[in-house]
């Protein structure tokens, strides 16, 4: 028996609001897993906002453009897989930058062929490296990532 989706969580104070240079990020993570979104949200509510979507095509019809500097994304989902996501996503709100967190080998021949894609068809254009977390990682891992992707 499949588990239902909840819905969108989100765990961020809007009273809170600050001026768009001094607010917190936001950063939104789709993974199936309810384990692996409620930890990655216990290690970054100290310093992110954090939305979780626990199914792709939920946090995609329910996805905001422009609104989150950071999705961190599951790779193997049901419905919708991390990939289709990205590309959809990127249709969307191409200025969102995407780590994808796997346990998949799969992925790194879908992201190097993607890349050179990519770098094949918009060679001025910004960096169009993919970055990876691959499961498990550690918290550190996971804080240096954001940190370097957010360009903090």
């Amino acid at each position: 028996m499949m588990a239902t989706t909840p819905p969108m969580r989100e765990s961020h104070d809007t009273s809170k609001s600050t001026s768009n240079s001094s607010r917190k990020k936001r950063i939104l993570v789709v993974d199936d897993e309810r384990d692996i979104t409620d930890s990655i949200r216990s290690v970054l509510k100290a310093q992110y906002w954090v939305d979780v979507g626990g199914s792709s095509s939920q946090a995609l019809s329910s996805y905001r453009p422009g609104f989150y500097d950071l999705i961190l994304l599951d790779y193997r989902m049901p419905t919708i897989d991390g990939f289709a996501f990205y590309q959809q996503i990127k249709r969307i709100d191409p200025k969102v930058k995407v780590c994808f967190i796997t346990a998949y080998e799969e992925l790194h021949s879908k992201i190097l062929n993607l890349q050179w894609q990519n770098k094949v068809n918009s060679i001025f254009q910004e960096d169009t490296t993919l970055p990876v977390l691959k499961k498990p990682f550690d918290t550190a891992t996971l804080l240096a990532m954001i940190s370097r992707l957010l360009g903090e």
